[in-house]
């Protein structure tokens, strides 16, 4: 337990770090956290769940929705997951937002078990997985942390991660997040809010 309330800690305290970028596209979400100026996130090169290349490129002319975790997770990634899908059914505007949700553990988690995964939710979804050092690149860049977590019983393993959603702007920025736990009507109502894309 004293893993997990650092690893929040950590979390939040560089989500809080002050951005290096210009002022971001104006929003009205009344319940995300908005960044004060937009932050650039580090350049990558994943792969989607279609084994396709997928990189910062991807990200430009609509709002992402960045979500890490794991096929593995047992509770966490499928609750949020699910909580992501009914705010989606929920919203009252149409979708501008492409939801993206980024492996912590590319050791199990290859483009077709991300396929698979992201089927039991929604197929139009986004599932990225690659070289941890590229999917470190990107997730710290987000300051959504992981920690892996060996288990002595057996070879299985794992992994305590970021329960943010956190969003990216058009011109594939982080510009605001939303922290657990979530509630799915606050979540459709800030997407229905995104502006649309010029």
């Amino acid at each position: 337990m004293a893993s997990v309330r650092l690893l929040s800690q950590v979390i939040v305290l560089s989500l809080m770090l002050p951005a290096c970028s210009e002022p971001r596209q104006d929003l009205h979400l009344r319940y995300a956290t908005q960044l004060d100026t937009a932050r650039h996130v580090a350049a990558f090169q994943l792969r989607d769940q279609d084994n396709s290349a997928f990189t910062n490129d991807n990200l430009l002319g609509h709002w992402s929705l960045i979500f890490s975790g794991f096929t593995f997770c047992p509770d966490i990634c499928p609750l949020t997951l699910g909580q992501l899908q009914a705010a989606e059914q929920q919203m009252t505007g149409p979708r501008r937002h492409q939801v993206i949700f980024v492996t912590v553990d590319p050791e199990r988690d290859t483009a077709a078990s991300l396929k698979q995964y992201l089927q039991l939710f929604q197929p139009h979804w986004i599932g990225l997985t690659g070289a941890q050092s590229e999917l470190s690149t990107l997730l710290n860049s987000l300051g959504m942390a992981q920690v892996r977590i060996p288990q002595t019983a057996s070879s299985q393993y794992s992994i305590e991660h970021s329960t943010a959603i956190v969003l990216l702007d058009p011109q594939g920025r982080m510009t605001a997040y939303w922290k657990a736990p979530f509630d799915t009507a606050q979540l459709a109502a800030d997407f229905s809010a995104l502006p649309a894309v010029d």
